[in-house]
């Protein structure tokens, strides 16, 4: 495990200021953890050519996480909304990076793998789960996996409604998450 990344202060500033401005859109007021991102990743099969997808990326930090360990035929399309986050990530030089600024309901390819730090008990009920149908259905196709962090576990009833579930605790994170590993359940039940 590298828990050599260093985040900027900077970073830090970023979300603690956009979590003033807007906490329902942000969730946290700090960044994703090295130990967060290392559970979120480290499970993965990286060794192929992926399509993967990243819902809300903030300022990047499980971005570069994603782009360190994929192949150089693999691609990452991000979705990020906030506007501030979204010109941070356009920073990122390289060439299989796309960033969108643009809703995760906009989902709109088949992707082996799609990496989330949503905050899915802050955004409007009907938006999250027309984002898990998307997922849902776009996985589905490759018989992928959607990994996702939530700090509760109060939406994994939702969740367990399209996905078989595996969750882990991370604690060395601010604050505390629970990892979730997800498969497609092949019927919306």
């Amino acid at each position: 495990m590298d828990i050599s990344t260093f985040i900027p202060l900077s970073t830090y500033y970023s979300y603690l200021k956009r979590f003033v401005i807007s906490p329902t859109t942000m969730g946290t007021i700090a960044p994703s953890s090295r130990w967060l991102c290392y559970e979120m990743l480290d499970k993965l099969n990286w060794q192929q050519d992926l399509q993967v997808a990243e819902l809300g990326a903030g300022t990047g930090v499980i971005t570069q996480q994603i782009l360190k360990r994929m192949s150089v035929n693999s691609s990452l399309d991000v979705f990020e909304i906030e506007p501030s986050f979204a010109t941070e990530l356009d920073k990122i030089n390289d060439n299989r990076l796309k960033v969108y600024t643009a809703s995760a309901e906009k989902l709109n390819s088949h992707y082996n793998m799609i990496i989330s730090g949503l905050p899915f008990l802050s955004i409007p009920k009907k938006t999250g789960l027309r984002v898990l149908k998307r997922v849902h259905n776009e996985l589905l196709k490759t018989q992928g996996c959607f990994v996702l962090f939530q700090y509760t576990t109060r939406y994994e009833k939702t969740l367990s409604r399209y996905f078989h579930l595996e969750k882990k605790l991370v604690i060395r994170n601010v604050p505390p998450a629970w990892v979730y590993y997800c498969t497609p359940k092949n019927k919306i039940g």
